[in-house]
């Protein structure tokens, strides 16, 4: 195949938006669509490559890969091993473990698979993960395994038959992405069956030659422009969502064939691809989509607060530089064949490879060479209450007695409360009934797309089995209620009883506490709500512990109180809303006073996250505050503690 400088014009229009979207800036939304005209060009030229030797009789799959390891496992291994002296830096050891695990993925063409598997509602901040770019990387590794065997095996078949059987695998992969984006959104995003039809297409336009097809040049003019307004309005208006990829997919993937497929050198869309600045982004393209991650993530990490974006500005050039010398130094002199022979491009990519996942394998088996510094390990230990076992169940399995007196019903916020409520009391009675953002409401789930479409009507039921467990075991008195609550205001919609979906909203929360409240108190029970922790958006948990390893001190984590009554807003409404009737705890009268809220106290670091109190928070916590006689005496109308430090000053309605 001819070289030509419009695709790799094309490859800058892809990686520069990629760039720009995990750089945060917020101008085009859909900047990420960028890796989708990568997968479509992949599948074009290595289809068009493989084909044409077939048909020459000429392919080899020794020698094809032989070329993918020439053409990705140099520059790949370099970003790997400059990242390693940067972990052991900066990381804690929570994040190196996590940085040992992508560390040997990504050698093993797995790493799709390592992210899908850490996505979910405790993962640690994508923004913070050097190699989680590489799940691109993994997908096309393993449609290169996988799709050179196919047309090998279907080469005996005519081109008709070989056509048909591409098309119903693209008709297929795009399937999946339906179901995919309801059972399991993160699977749908990561893994190569629901990406495969974004590479088939490519494949498929490279089977059919359509690059070839003798059109008027007008309507070549005419196709190809349509084509990069496809490209272009994507960048614009697609949003992330569950179900992405899926339909909204569609006009990126297709514009991209159109622009392979018509944009030659002699239209106009041709030749602003093939701009001479364009095309020198695109062959270092590979090089800044390996670099730009890392050097993201490590900034961030190094920085500790947001960074401005002037200083992405800087990094971004830095990513062109880097780009730039391991295009140069390492991409180019490992294509040539006269000073790398095949057993040496095997060799060394073996060698290399098997180094980095021992290294891998090192920094996960030590849990992040977690001996080094466990006080730091322990900063960010989840509090997990009676175990992690312990999510989403509503029986005496996860209870310190057969006949508990206490219940604590909610999301991932009341669950935090547990170990604060035994170490303040340690023989209570006591029951753990706690599902990760589901909160405790009788008809009443937050609509998450990214935890799939069942998933509130599993939030429905559990609720529902909370209160069948109650009303089976008259021992209990007392339920704590508590939920972070934004996650009902920050979706669309919620989930209400009957299965309809309605507008989410500050008066709807209300109502449904209030229903909870009225529920309890019917049968017997006399609850209590805990309201969530003061928070602005921001991980103070990461913080504390980053600071404390980089040497810096803790109040630089404190929350102005300012942006926390900004950031809780329609939460401290539903607080303060509930509390004109039933009893309320809230922690802003121990952590704030007229300036901030603290982050620590009596020099234990409370948050393991953006709001969660860690392990240990939670037992300092439980003893300062006297979790179990604040809770329980405000169950029974009696005048909340203020624990063991002076109260901040607030009136009784916090904020």
């Amino acid at each position: 195949m001819h070289y030509r400088p419009e695709i790799d014009g094309l490859r800058a229009l892809a990686v520069v938006p990629v760039l720009l979207f995990h750089a945060g800036f917020g101008f085009v939304a859909g900047r990420f669509a960028g890796v989708d005209v990568f997968f479509v060009i992949s599948g074009f030229l290595i289809t068009s490559i493989i084909h044409r030797e077939i048909r020459d009789g000429s392919f080899s799959i020794v020698g094809f890969y032989e070329r993918r390891a020439r053409r990705l496992a140099p520059a790949l291994l370099v970003v790997c091993a400059v990242c390693v002296p940067f972990a052991l830096l900066w990381m804690l050891p929570p994040e190196l473990n996590d940085f040992g695990k992508s560390l040997y993925a990504v050698n093993l063409f797995a790493s799709n698979f390592l992210f899908w598997d850490q996505t979910g509602y405790f993962a640690p901040s994508t923004a913070l993960i050097p190699l989680l770019h590489t799940w691109s990387l993994a997908v096309e590794e393993q449609f290169y395994l996988v799709f050179p065997l196919l047309l090998l095996f279907l080469r005996r078949y005519s081109s008709a038959t070989l056509m048909k059987v591409v098309v119903g695998l693209v008709l297929l992969s795009f399937a999946a992405t339906q179901l995919l984006a309801g059972l399991d959104p993160a699977a749908n995003f990561y893994l190569l069956p629901s990406r495969f039809w974004e590479l088939g297409v490519g494949a498929l336009l490279a089977l059919a030659g359509a690059e070839k097809l003798d059109l008027a040049k007008g309507y070549r003019e005419l196709l190809a422009l349509l084509g990069l307004v496809a490209i272009g309005a994507s960048y614009v208006f697609v949003r992330e969502t569950a179900s992405y990829p899926g339909w909204t997919t569609v006009p990126v993937v297709l514009g991209t064939a159109l622009v392979l497929a018509f944009a030659r050198g002699d239209t106009a869309v041709g030749r602003l691809l093939s701009l001479r600045p364009l095309v020198a982004i695109g062959l270092i393209s590979y090089s800044l989509y390996l670099w730009h991650q890392p050097v993201f993530a490590f900034a961030r990490l190094r920085a500790i607060d947001e960074m401005p974006q002037e200083i992405y500005a800087l990094l971004i050039a830095l990513c062109f530089a880097l780009a730039y010398l391991s295009w140069r130094y390492v991409e180019q002199p490992f294509r040539k064949r006269e000073r790398f022979g095949r057993r040496a491009i095997f060799g060394a990519t073996l060698a290399a490879g098997s180094v980095a996942i021992a290294l891998g394998f090192g920094f996960d088996g030590s849990d992040g060479l977690v001996a080094r510094n466990r006080a730091l390990a322990q900063l960010t230990e989840p509090s997990v209450g009676l175990g992690k076992t312990c999510d989403a169940v509503a029986d005496l399995s996860c209870a310190t007695s057969p006949t508990p007196e206490v219940a604590v019903w909610g999301d991932s916020f009341a669950r935090h409360l547990v170990d604060g409520v035994i170490a303040s009391k340690p023989d209570v009675r006591l029951v753990q009934l706690a599902k990760n953002n589901c909160g405790p409401f009788m008809d009443l789930a937050p609509v998450v797309p990214r935890l799939g479409r069942d998933w509130p009507q599993d939030c429905a039921r559990y609720n529902s089995d909370v209160r069948r467990f109650l009303l089976a075991n008259r021992s209990i008195r007392y339920v704590i209620l508590s939920s972070q609550l934004s996650q009902y205001l920050e979706e669309e919609t919620v989930l209400v009883g009957g299965g309809e979906e309605v507008q989410s909203g500050t008066k709807l929360l209300s109502d449904g506490l209030r229903a909870t409240f009225t529920w309890l108190k019917a049968n017997g029970f006399e609850p209590v709500f805990v309201a969530p922790t003061p928070h602005d958006g921001r991980d103070t948990g990461l913080c504390v512990a980053r600071a404390r390893l980089l040497g810096e001190p803790d109040e630089r984590c404190e929350l102005p109180l300012q942006n926390v009554r900004v950031h809780d807003r329609d939460v401290l409404k539903v607080v303060d809303d509930i509390a004109d009737e039933y009893p309320v705890v809230r922690f802003m009268d121990y952590l704030c006073d007229t300036d901030s809220c603290k982050v620590e106290d009596r020099g234990v670091a409370l948050f393991e996250d953006f709001g969660h109190f860690s392990a240990q928070g939670s037992r300092q916590m439980g003893r300062s505050f006297d979790f179990y006689r604040s809770f329980i005496g405000a169950a029974k109308g009696e005048p909340v503690l203020q624990g063991a430090t002076e109260p901040s000053g607030l009136d009784s309605a916090g904020l």
